[in-house]
């Protein structure tokens, strides 16, 4: 089974994690994973002392789950700041174009509708927002008044094929803006599920390390077995 079998299996018992049980990480995750694996490879070589004071045999295999999916679950977090990361970029440098088209549609139809009061409102009502989001949007209501009054953009020799590239533009950048930070005003998902995943993972891990602190105690090289280099 893969790790992200492992992690689709556990997810009923991980989402079952409150949020506000979950523990932080104080080390960098994929290191902590690294960690877990070591454990396990020394629980499999001393599992007769450890069952010897009475832990419980089920440990070691949930050990080795719980890693196996919370590397998963950090790879499928990576991913997503990967994407991210790619979408801010798009976004910096596809950005400026927009804003150049906005102004320009805005100048015109501002020109082309000057005397008539009605539309010049709804052009000012267009600009209230300041925002990148308001920014697509604008660019999306001006397509539409641009083409529902083609006699005066077309009076003033302005080219009605702006307004169909700014409707396609305000598209494909509402996405991009949607992936760079789509999730800053509400819980990431991944994230979460890696944080829930970790937090099952420390409980198993601080339960092994117990006993087998314990069980080396007379031990000092063995009994680094059970601890962390950090």
């Amino acid at each position: 089974m893969t790790e992200k079998e492992v992690l689709q299996e556990m997810l009923p018992e991980i989402n079952k994690v409150k949020k506000e049980d979950i523990k932080p990480c104080n080390i960098p995750v994929s290191v902590y994973v690294q960690e877990a694996g070591n454990l396990h490879e020394r629980v499999g070589l001393d599992i007769d002392s450890l069952l010897g004071l009475g832990m419980p045999p089920e440990y070691q295999q949930r050990l080795d789950k719980l890693r196996a999916a919370l590397f998963a679950a950090e790879v499928n977090w990576q991913e997503q700041q990967s994407e991210r990361k790619d979408a801010l970029e798009l976004w910096k440098e596809k950005s400026p174009a927009l804003y150049e088209l906005r102004k320009d549609i805005i100048d015109h139809l501002s020109f082309a509708f000057r005397k008539d009061e009605r539309l010049m409102e709804q052009i000012a009502a267009i600009q209230e927002g300041n925002s990148h989001a308001d920014a697509i949007e604008d660019l999306a209501r001006l397509a539409v008044l641009g083409t529902q009054n083609p006699e005066l953009v077309q009076a003033i020799n302005y080219d009605m094929d702006n307004f169909e590239t700014a409707d396609t533009m305000a598209s494909e950048m509402s996405g991009v803006l949607s992936a760079a930070n789509g999730y800053l005003y509400r819980d990431d998902e991944r994230k979460l599920i890696r944080d829930k995943t970790y937090t099952l993972l420390k409980e198993v891990v601080d339960e092994i390390r117990d006993y087998g602190q314990f069980a080396f105690r007379n031990d000092p090289e063995h009994v680094k077995g059970y601890s962390s280099k950090y």
